[in-house]
C-alpha cells in the first residue's frame, strides 16, 4: 500500500539482505549507519535525518548496539557509551493470550481441511477461483468486553479461531475443533529488552515480565473465564461438543493460572521500549526525535508509552503517517472537539 506507489522514485533505494550494525554519531548528531551485507561492512551516510523503524524489539536493540541506552548496562555488555539514555529498552509491554479450545459436533471449522484430499481441493479452489478456505484469516470473528467493570472502555479482546490446531502443541482431537483466545489489553507489568553482548549477531535478552503486577493476572483469568462462558452458551450447543482446554476439571483461579503458565502465548503486540514523553525515562519527544541527540527519530510501536487496547498494526501505521507529516514540516490538523 505504501511501497508500491513509491517504487519508481529516484530518491528511494530498498536494500535487502543487509543488517544494520550500528548508528554512527558525531558531535551529538546521528550521521549514518554501518551495515553488513554480502559485500562486507559499509557505511551509509545520512544527509538529513536517520529514521529507525525496527520495531519494539529491534529499535532499542539497535540503539543499544550503537551505545545509546542505559550506561551501566551498555558497559556490562561491552558497548562503549555514546549517549546515556536510561529508558531505552525499558517499559516493554505486550498482550498475553490465553485460549479455550473446544471439540465440535461435526465438520464446522477449518480443521476439516487437514485431510489430504480436502487440502488439495482447497488449494485448487484458491488457484482457480480465489475462493475457499485458503482465503480465510482463520480468526474471522472478534469482540471486546470488560474484565475490570470499573474500566471506561473494554479491556479484554477475544479472537475466535476456526480450528484447534492453530495453537502450537495442541493434540489433535477426533472431531474438528474451535479456539477462542482472550487477551487482557491494559497490562500494568513492564518488561525489558537488553543486549546479551556487543555482538550484533547475538539475539537480545527479552523479558516481557508478564503478570509481574497481580492485577494483570486477575484480569487475564477473568478474560479466560469469560471465554469459557461464551463457548458454553446454549446457542453454540449444536456446534460445540465439549471443552477440551483448559478442561472441565480446572475451575479455581490457581488452576487456571497454572494452565496459563503452561499454555499462554504472545499476541505479538510489543510496544513501549523507546517511549515518548518528558520524564527521566522518556526516550523520544512528542515529534519522535531521540532525546539528547540530533538527526535521529524512532518511528514504530516502541514510541508508544502504553500498548494500545487493540491490535497494534493500525496504531503503528498512524504513528508512521503522523511522523511523515512532521518530517515534512506540515502543519498539524486542528484539535478535534471531544
Amino acid at each position: 500500500a505504501f511501497l508500491a506507489p513509491a517504487r519508481g522514485r529516484p530518491n528511494l533505494t530498498v536494500r535487502l539482505g543487509v543488517q544494520t550494525l550500528k548508528i554512527l554519531v558525531e558531535n551529538g548528531r546521528a550521521v549514518g549507519v554501518n551495515v553488513a551485507g554480502s559485500g562486507g561492512v559499509e557505511t551509509i551516510h545520512a544527509d538529513r535525518e536517520l529514521i529507525v523503524s525496527c520495531g519494539a524489539i529491534g529499535s532499542p536493540r539497535l540503539l543499544q548496539l550503537s551505545g545509546i541506552g542505559p550506561a551501566d548496562e551498555l558497559r556490562q555488555a561491552g558497548v562503549p557509551v555514546v549517549h546515556d539514555l536510561p529508558g531505552v529498552g525499558a517499559n516493554l509491554q505486550d498482550h498475553l493470550d490465553l485460549y479455550v479450545i473446544a471439540e465440535c459436533t461435526g465438520d464446522h471449522t477449518y480443521d476439516r481441511v487437514a485431510r489430504l484430499d480436502r487440502t488439495i481441493w482447497a488449494g485448487l479452489q484458491y488457484l482457480l477461483f480465489k475462493t475457499g478456505p485458503v482465503t480465510s484469516t482463520l480468526f474471522e470473528t472478534g469482540g471486546f468486553w470488560y474484565a475490570d467493570t470499573a474500566s471506561r472502555s473494554p479491556d479484554i479482546q477475544f479472537h475466535l479461531g476456526l480450528g484447534s490446531g492453530i495453537e502450537a502443541g495442541v493434540a489433535q482431537m477426533k472431531n474438528p475443533g474451535v479456539t477462542l483466545n482472550s487477551a487482557f489489553l491494559r497490562p500494568r507489568s513492564r518488561g525489558t529488552v537488553r543486549l546479551a553482548s556487543a555482538d550484533p549477531a547475538a539475539t537480545p535478552l527479552i523479558d516481557p515480565n508478564y503478570w509481574a503486577d497481580p492485577y494483570d493476572r486477575q484480569c487475564a483469568i477473568k478474560g479466560l473465564r469469560l471465554a469459557r462462558e461464551i463457548m458454553r452458551q446454549p446457542a453454540l450447543k449444536p456446534f460445540v461438543l465439549a471443552e477440551r482446554l483448559p478442561g472441565d476439571g480446572l475451575e479455581s483461579d490457581e488452576d487456571l493460572a497454572q494452565y496459563a503458565y503452561r499454555s499462554c502465548k504472545t499476541d505479538h503486540h510489543p510496544a513501549g521500549t523507546c517511549a515518548m514523553g518528558s520524564g527521566p525515562d522518556a526516550v523520544t519527544t512528542p515529534d519522535l526525535k531521540l532525546r539528547g541527540l540530533m538527526g535521529l527519530r524512532v518511528v514504530d510501536a516502541s514510541v508508544m508509552p502504553f500498548v494500545p487496547s487493540c491490535n497494534t498494526n493500525a496504531p503503528t501505521i498512524m504513528v508512521a503517517e503522523k511522523a511523515a507529516d512532521m518530517i515534512h514540516g506540515r502543519a498539524p490538523l486542528a484539535a478535534a472537539a471531544l
